[in-house]
């Protein structure tokens, strides 16, 4: 073991043998060769946020273009600029036009508030399902970590693990098979399409759509409360062979902290923000801004410039429906590969959260067999789900 340097007294306080060190260290570096350094770094760092710069700017663009530009967008900037060429042309020779009498604070609290406060309630339920997902994932690893080590003091009548005769191999084996049954079926019911749109509401045709993927989701639900049926038997097995009530008590509180983190994952996919204020939004914010047709013409006129005037009307349109489509993105913020914020499932519970329990498996029984009963992605109903191969 490394020992500390003499001159540093053992009796001092932390902070300062740390000083002290810091000092020596420093004492014994080269100024002018740290000063020429420092310019260097300097240099290249400023070179370095100039290209950042240029690199983020070209991501933002294609972001822009690939996901808040859509058909709403495009309608919204063609009803702005025919308005605005008819306005022109009807008061090219008309003196008295004013078209600043148009007033902004509608475009303002009528399309711009709601839609800010629906972004900001999509944001906050990406964010609990994000810590909902993350104590799902840590619940069920410590699940298995109890069912494969957890060991307790022999008492009068021979217990633990080690006088016991059960093969705790094959019995966290039962256990990760139900854990890896879990994953699966919290993956492909928060994976399936979305069924509560507006169209689902109104359309029989979506009607029906919505009540064939209720019918997917809810046999992946009875599916794991099956599943977790069985891992309270596993439970019984531990209790059976005398591991103590307090310990088994805890394994039965994660059972039951497991399930509802996923609860609250199945209420954010089926229970979106204000369907009537999402329909207010998407409404307004498409046919809103040609109604400022006035105002886009009179800034052509004063400036002498129709291509400005056409300009402000396509970048007002553009602006207020690409906040609409911020919207859009962050609605189901499970749906894969079709949002630009949304929460990769698949990773999180199929190829991660698998090998981190097979890892566990490992370091408990190091000499077992390959465990073959794992989750392996397919396509099912439109979305990335996951299925046991042994099944």
């Amino acid at each position: 073991m490394t020992s500390l340097p003499k001159e540093i007294d053992r009796s001092s306080k932390p902070y300062e043998t740390v000083e002290h060190v810091a000092q020596s260290y420093h004492a014994g570096i080269d100024e002018d060769a740290a000063t020429e350094s420092r310019r260097g770094e300097s240099a290249f760092s400023l070179a370095r946020a100039a290209y950042l710069v240029v690199v983020n700017t070209v991501a933002s663009i294609t972001i822009f273009g690939l996901y808040l530009i859509s058909i709403e967008s495009l309608i919204s900037i063609a009803l702005s600029v025919g308005l605005t060429l008819y306005v022109v042309r009807e008061t090219e020779e008309k003196d008295e036009f004013d078209g600043n009498i148009m007033n902004w604070v509608l475009l303002s609290f009528a399309v711009v508030t709601p839609i800010t406060a629906v972004i900001s309630m999509a944001f906050t339920r990406r964010e609990n399902a994000l810590r909902d997902l993350g104590n799902f994932r840590a619940t069920l690893l410590q699940l298995y970590i109890a069912h494969a080590n957890w060991d307790w003091d022999p008492k009068p009548k021979p217990s633990g693990r080690a006088q016991s005769d059960v093969d705790w191999r094959k019995h966290s084996d039962a256990v990760l098979q139900q854990l890896f049954g879990i994953a699966s079926d919290a993956t492909h019911y928060l994976t399936l399409p979305t069924c509560s749109r507006a169209r689902h509401k109104i359309f029989p045709r979506y009607q029906n759509e919505a009540k064939l993927i209720l019918s997917k989701a809810t046999n992946s639900f009875r599916s794991m409360n099956a599943r977790y049926a069985k891992l309270s038997q596993c439970c019984e097995v531990l209790k059976r062979e005398g591991m103590p009530g307090n310990e088994s008590s805890r394994i039965r509180q994660w059972e039951r902290d497991s399930l509802q983190y996923f609860e609250r994952l199945r209420m954010i996919k089926n229970y979106r923000t204000p369907q009537a204020l999402r329909s207010f939004s998407r409404l307004f914010s498409i046919f809103l801004p040609p109604f400022y047709a006035p105002f886009y013409a009179q800034v052509a006129h004063e400036l002498n410039s129709l291509g400005t005037g056409i300009a402000f009307a396509v970048i007002t349109s553009l602006a207020l429906t690409s906040l609409f489509e911020a919207i859009y993105q962050l609605e189901d913020p499970f749906v894969p590969g079709s949002v630009l914020d949304g929460i990769y499932l698949e990773q999180l519970l199929i190829r991660d959260l698998v090998p981190d329990l097979l890892q566990l498996r490992h370091i408990y029984f190091p000499d077992a067999p390959n465990f073959e009963a794992h989750p392996r992605p397919f396509q099912h109903g439109g979305a990335s789900t996951v299925r046991l191969v042994s099944e």
